[in-house]
């Protein structure tokens, strides 16, 4: 197989580290490729991530659009998409090689399309319509009506706004606003509100066959994806979000236990 290693030095402590994860993966006969940047993930079928959540994210869009799976070892904080700690990075090679003979699990995680005028982006996480706080002033709203759109029917939603996440995105941002936790698989989207002004305006769990139309009714609001600012949008602009067409494809270990993983990572 072909492997990419991706990792800041930074981040991962020395150069020796990763020459060290270079030089065991050549010897098990895999051919090698550093990237520096997310942007740079191409030509290979697996890619290891060393870095933390933040880094499996910016890694997940690129690879999961080219097919290339993902393996994350930990060198950040929490590593909840991650596979191993960092003092676990020689597992990395069972892992590999089970892969490589068909014999590992592959978690095929959904991610979520994002379509704002012409402008279309991806998420692993989530999507986050929130109000602009820094436009707020005393002739503005301090509350974001927002308008949400399904197969279901219409419903409007005031407060802080609201989140659109796939099951990956449970134990995030929806997570801390009050969501379930969902299992990585599970076929479903989660709409989260945000501080909602209604006692009514529950998280509700949507098969992820639904397509959505977000529009802001009152207020000024900014867009996140996976936490970054990609839009801002006046009143009655539109957002737009449905399954995206490929899913990012995470192998796991023998003895995988999502149970566990909640209980060591979030407890």
């Amino acid at each position: 197989m072909k492997i990419g290693v991706l990792g800041k030095i930074t981040k991962i402590g020395t150069e020796e580290t990763m020459a060290e994860i270079l030089s065991f993966l050549k010897e098990l006969g895999h051919e090698t490729v550093r990237f520096s940047s997310h942007k740079e993930i191409a030509g290979v079928d697996v890619v290891v991530v060393l870095g933390g959540d933040g880094a499996i994210l910016h890694a997940a869009v690129p690879a999961a659009q080219k097919g290339i799976k993902i393996i994350g070892i930990n060198y950040g904080n929490l590593g909840f998409l991650t596979e191993y700690e960092k003092d676990e990075r020689e597992r990395v090679k069972e892992l590999i090689s089970a892969l490589e003979k068909g014999l590992c699990q592959i978690v095929k995680r959904s991610l979520l399309q994002i379509t704002i005028g012409e402008k279309v982006f991806y998420a692993l996480n989530e999507i986050a319509i929130q109000r602009d706080n820094s436009l707020i002033s005393a002739s503005a709203t301090q509350i974001l009506t927002l308008e949400v759109n399904a197969k279901e029917g219409k419903d409007v939603i005031a407060g802080d706004g609201l989140l659109i996440c796939t099951p990956t995105g449970s134990t995030a941002y929806s997570l801390s606003a009050g969501g379930a936790i969902l299992t990585p698989e599970v076929p479903v989207f989660m709409l989260t509100p945000i501080c909602a002004f209604s006692m009514r305006s529950r998280p509700i769990v949507f098969a992820d066959t639904d397509e959505f139309t977000i529009r802001i009714q009152k207020g000024k609001s900014i867009i996140l994806s996976d936490g970054k600012v990609v839009a801002a949008l006046p009143e009655n602009g539109e957002v737009h979000i449905k399954k995206a067409p490929f899913t990012a494809d995470f192998p796991v270990k023998d003895g995988s236990d999502f149970f566990a993983r909640v209980r060591n990572k979030l407890g």
